[in-house]
């Protein structure tokens, strides 16, 4: 899954200060279920897009699974649609990824 952020007001590289993420370098931070990298496809004074590029590992979500592992090894365990349900995992990434850039804001600020 991928999740872009693009702004064009200037100066744009701003954005970078707003999600308290380096613009220059590729960061990766894992999850439970996979991998988020953010990085910055464009970073201009005039234009700026971050991207949370969200890796989900299908087999690790079956063998790291807690409770009952069901009927011995079957195929079944293996053959599921969790790597493309994307709202519950791009959120618990987002939340983990950009929850640093939340606290000085308010609610009300951050759909402006």
């Amino acid at each position: 899954m991928l999740l872009t952020i693009t702004t064009t007001h200037t100066p744009a590289t701003d954005l970078g200060y707003l999600l308290r993420k380096n613009p220059a370098r590729v960061q990766s931070f894992p999850q439970s279920f996979g991998t988020a990298h953010v990085f910055y496809s464009e970073a201009t004074p005039e234009r700026c897009t971050a991207a949370l590029l969200l890796e989900v590992d299908p087999v690790g979500l079956v063998r790291h699974r807690r409770g009952p592992s069901g009927e011995g090894y079957s195929l079944e365990r293996y053959v599921n649609d969790r790597p493309y349900v994307g709202s519950s995992f791009l959120s618990v990434a987002l939340g983990d990824v950009f929850g640093s850039a939340w606290p000085g804001l308010t609610p009300r600020q951050w759909w402006k």
